[in-house]
């Protein structure tokens, strides 16, 4: 199998012109661009938190001696870039959002370079546009989603046959892809030198000319084991846990969870089933000339992403969504490789960008929709929070009636990006986070409330300033009625309460709050931590 890109039959090249892919490129990044700029917040779970790790990053620069500690080296820092961007743009209560926005743009971008890299059609890389809106994108897992940009990179760098006679440059080239590799998320480094290891065999008759870019990984490798082993022992490091089964993962429902996954109803299983069609046709109308026509390194790479993503486990290394993840990426691969669609470029072209921008708007449709309902409350709430508060937040709600998983559960956290303070859960308490607690002593109030809200105790009300509520009205109306909290904005779906403590009885007994990555207490479900 060649590792170089495949190259079409003359009158056949789809889409080689550059300024054609880059003006389409940009059309598909500006289409992307549209749902985060339509709303006040993304509905992204974990958008809040790395926000607080921005304000968290700014405390630990201008303190170096107080409650955190910047990890410089963590290989899940480099997503939080674009953040610190969107921080500077729009604000605290903007720069996840306009964060999320910048990476979503750059997975699509790298699509496009990567149909370009390989001469590939650029319709099937507009088309393949629709994935970046998948369950990783609004569980908010940002370094997993800044890593794709990179491992494009990278895998047309390692791709491409070795310069014979230039082994100081090949390894500088190798080294400088790899170490933002790894600063992105661990899990594409993992991938990324896989690849590499596979690239070499495959050249195996010219194994020597590859020997600078083993070379340069394994400073890069080393630095990885390192900081592996420094995380180990802190609880960060769990079994591999297989939720579902083999015939669960295979069905249709789970198969467009995993390449989608993020908004309700039936609009993803179209959207799927219109990839699978274009898949379909592709090799229907290339059957004769199949293998010439794709290109089989990038379909083997596809084909290696979604057999991840149906055999290993759900939660490996406390990370969720451990195998569901590769699908998107998998199948935008399979997108890119398949032939191309016997017919009129231009209007494959039209047909490909009108579907994203449909996906787009209705995307923007939906978010209108969940802000104008679901998080009515939510800004004037924070708004009114004053400088440093304790802040608690508790989501009673849990589900969305438009979108999929647990979506507002970190929204509280925008409180810490906007006026600083503590939470009763922040991503500081996660090993890898760029930003950590110096120390991490336990928290006398009940673990994991931000998981499991009906867990909390009146007693641990004291520890908090205030408290920032999802909740339906007949638990905002026990809340208002209780003496010790006082409404601070009027009645929605999220509310803003301050604690007095002189009206709470005295607390007693109270549980100590498990230290980070320790196991829970037994009547504790274990919630998921790791992004």
């Amino acid at each position: 199998m060649s590792v170089e890109p495949a190259t079409a039959a003359p009158g056949t090249a789809p889409g080689t012109e550059p300024r054609l892919r880059a003006v389409l490129a940009a059309a598909c990044c500006a289409l992307v661009a549209v749902p985060f700029l339509a709303v006040d917040f993304a509905p992204l779970t974990d958008l809040g938190q790395h926000s607080a790790q921005i304000r968290l990053f700014a405390d630990a620069l201008g303190d170096p001696g107080g409650p955190y500690r910047i990890q410089w080296l963590t290989p899940y820092g480099l997503g939080y870039l674009p953040v610190a961007v969107g921080w500077l743009l729009g604000g605290p209560l903007a720069a996840g959002r306009l964060g999320a926005m910048l990476i979503a743009a750059a997975w699509v971008a790298a699509l496009h370079l990567l149909a370009a890299g390989r001469q590939r059609p650029a319709a099937a890389a507009a088309l393949a546009g629709v994935l970046v809106f998948n369950h990783t994108l609004y569980w908010g897992f940002v370094s997993f989603l800044a890593g794709w940009p990179l491992f494009v990179l990278w895998w047309l760098w390692v791709t491409r046959p070795p310069a014979p006679g230039r082994p100081g440059r090949e390894a500088a080239v190798t080294l400088a892809l790899a170490l933002p590799l790894y600063l992105a998320h661990a899990l594409w480094f993992a991938v990324g030198l896989a690849c590499l290891a596979v690239v070499t065999l495959l050249r195996r008759h010219h194994w020597r000319a590859g020997l600078p870019r083993l070379a340069a990984v394994v400073p890069v490798a080393a630095l990885a084991a390192a900081w592996f082993r420094g995380v180990s022992g802190t609880g960060f490091s769990t079994p591999p846990l297989w939720a579902k089964p083999a015939a669960v993962r295979l069905s249709p429902d789970s198969l467009v969870d995993a390449a989608l996954g993020g908004l309700s109803g039936s609009t993803e299983p179209l959207i799927f089933a219109l990839l699978l069609a274009w898949l379909g046709l592709a090799a229907w109308r290339n059957r004769g000339e199949l293998a010439a026509r794709s290109d089989l390194a990038l379909a083997a790479l596809g084909a290696a992403f979604v057999v991840a993503a149906l055999v290993l486990p759900d939660k490996y290394t406390n990370t969720i969504e451990f195998n569901d993840r590769w699908m998107p990426a998998g199948l935008a691969c399979l997108l890119l490789a398949a032939p191309p669609l016997r017919l009129p470029r231009r209007w494959l072209r039209g047909v490909a960008v009108a579907v994203l921008a449909a996906w787009c708007l209705w995307t923007t449709h939906v978010w209108r929709q969940v802000e104008r309902v679901e998080l009515a409350g939510l800004r004037p709430a924070l708004e009114a929070l004053p400088p440093e508060p304790r802040l608690l937040g508790l989501d009673f709600v849990r589900r969305s009636r438009w979108l999929e998983g647990q979506p507002f559960f970190q929204m509280y956290a925008y409180g810490q990006a906007l006026r600083g303070g503590t939470l009763n859960f922040s991503f500081a308490e996660f090993p890898p986070s760029p930003v950590v607690l110096r120390d991490d002593p336990a928290s006398p109030w009940a673990g994991g409330l931000e998981w499991f809200p009906q867990n909390v105790r009146r007693q641990d009300l004291a520890h908090f300033s205030h408290l920032l509520v999802l909740a339906p009205p007949p638990v905002h109306a026990q809340l208002a009625a209780d003496p010790a909290l006082d409404a601070v904005t009027p009645e929605a779906p999220w509310r803003l309460y301050t604690v007095q403590p002189e009206r709470l009885n005295p607390p007693a007994g109270a549980t100590p709050r498990p230290r980070s990555g320790s196991p829970p207490p037994p009547t504790t479900p274990t919630p998921p931590s790791a992004r």
